[in-house]
C-alpha cells in the first residue's frame, strides 16, 4: 500500500542555498541547487530521500511567512519534476509572532495535520509524519499526534546521517476524559473559535479533574480573557474525534421499548443520548463501565460525573442496549434490579444507526 509523508517544512533550504551561492539566488538558483544534492540542500529532503518509496505522495505543511510559502512551493516544483505526487497546505497563524503562534497557529496546524490524517485514511493510504522542518514546537505536537493516532513519526536534522523513526506506539492514550466530562468539552467547542470568556468558563472548569484542566489555557483578544483548549489538549481532542469515526462500524441494537422511548424525548435530550450512543463504540468503552446490574450481565456506562446512562451487554462484537436512563433514583432501581441476557433474544432488539 503506498503511503501519504505528511511532511513539516521550515527554511533550511532557502538558509543553506543562500550560504552556498554567497548571492541572493533565484528560484531557478536555488532548484538547481536543491537538484544538485537533495540530501545536502535541506533537512526536508535529506529525510524524505530516505523514506520516500514509489508510488508514495507527499503533502507539504508550511507556515504562513514569506519564507515558509516559498520554500514549500520550490520543494513542491522539485517533486513534482521528479514525477512524485506533491501538495501543499498552508498552515493560517502558523507565523513569527508569538501571540498568534501560540493562541491560533499551533492550534490550527494540529487541527490541519489531524484532517490530513483522516484524509488519507479515508483513501486508505498509510501515513508517515515526517516531522523534520519547521517551527520546533511544530515537530513537538506532530509527535504527540503521531502518538495519538498511532502513526509513525520520523525525524532527521539536515546534519545528521541517518534518520529516527518513532514507531506507532502500543501505548494508547486514555479518552475518556472527553467521555466523563463530555458536557464541558462540548460546550467549550460549541463557543466562538472553540473559546468561552474566562469569567463564563471558570466555575465549571474548576469542577474538572487536573488531568482534564492541563488540557485548557487562557487566551488574551482585544483586551478580555477566554478559555480554551491548549495545543496539546486540540491533539488530544483530535484523536478522540479520530476514535469516535473509527468506532462507527461497531453495531448497536437498541431494545424494541427502548429505541421508542428514545424517540419520543425532545430533540435536545435525544442528541444528548445519540452522542452517549456513539461514545459507546469507542474501544475503551470496557474501562469507562461498570458493573452496576445487580447479578444480571448488564454493565453501566458511561461512570464518572454524567447524568446519561445507558446499560448493556456486549456479544460477538455487538452492542446490546438494554435501557437508558438518567443519574437518580431511576438508575440506582436498575442497578438493583439488573438486565439478564437469558430474559431476551436477539428479535427482542432493532439496529441503531447512529
Amino acid at each position: 500500500m503506498s503511503t501519504v509523508i505528511l511532511t513539516t517544512v521550515g527554511t533550511s533550504l532557502l538558509t543553506n542555498a543562500k550560504k552556498a551561492i554567497k548571492d541572493n539566488p533565484t528560484d531557478q538558483d536555488i532548484l538547481n541547487y536543491l537538484q544538485a544534492d537533495p540530501k545536502k540542500a535541506c533537512a526536508e529532503t535529506n529525510s524524505l530521500s530516505r523514506i520516500l518509496q514509489a508510488g508514495d505522495e507527499i503533502i507539504l505543511l508550511y507556515s504562513a511567512t514569506e519564507e515558509g510559502r516559498k520554500a514549500a512551493h520550490l520543494l513542491q516544483q522539485y517533486f513534482l519534476q521528479a514525477n512524485v505526487p506533491c501538495g501543499l497546505v498552508e498552515i493560517g497563524g502558523l507565523a513569527y509572532e508569538a501571540k498568534g503562534f501560540v493562541d491560533f497557529g499551533l492550534k490550527n496546524f494540529v487541527r490541519t495535520l489531524a484532517g490530513e490524517i483522516r484524509k488519507a485514511a479515508k483513501r486508505q493510504r498509510e501515513v508517515i509524519i515526517n516531522a523534520t522542518g519547521g517551527f520546533k514546537a511544530e515537530i513537538s505536537y506532530a509527535t504527540v499526534l503521531g502518538l495519538a493516532f498511532k502513526v509513525p513519526v520520523c525525524y532527521i536534522h539536515e546534519q545528521f546521517k541517518e534518520i529516527a523513526i518513532l514507531p506507532p506506539t502500543p501505548i494508547g492514550w486514555d479518552s475518556s476524559l472527553f467521555v466523563w466530562y463530555a458536557d464541558f468539552f462540548d460546550w467549550l467547542s460549541a463557543g466562538e473559535a472553540g473559546l468561552r470568556p474566562k469569567v463564563e468558563a471558570e466555575s465549571r472548569a474548576a469542577l474538572l479533574p487536573e488531568e482534564a484542566q492541563v488540557l485548557l489555557e487562557e487566551f488574551e483578544f482585544e483586551g478580555q480573557v477566554y478559555l480554551g483548549l491548549s495545543p496539546l489538549g486540540e491533539a488530544y481532542l483530535e484523536a478522540f474525534k479520530n476514535e469516535l469515526e473509527q468506532a462507527q462500524g461497531v453495531p448497536i441494537y437498541l431494545y424494541g421499548q427502548t429505541r421508542r422511548e428514545l424517540e419520543k424525548f425532545e430533540p435536545a435530550t435525544q442528541e444528548r443520548y445519540h452522542k452517549l450512543l456513539q461514545r459507546l463504540r469507542l474501544p475503551n468503552r470496557a474501562a469507562l463501565s461498570e458493573f452496576k446490574s445487580g447479578r444480571g450481565d448488564a454493565l453501566g456506562y458511561p461512570k464518572g460525573q454524567v447524568d446519561e446512562r445507558l446499560f448493556y451487554v456486549e456479544k460477538d462484537g455487538k452492542l446490546y442496549v438494554f435501557a437508558l436512563t438518567r443519574h437518580g433514583p431511576e438508575y440506582d432501581k436498575m442497578c438493583r434490579e439488573g438486565f439478564y441476557w437469558s430474559n431476551y433474544s436477539e428479535d427482542d432488539f432493532e439496529p441503531w444507526e447512529g
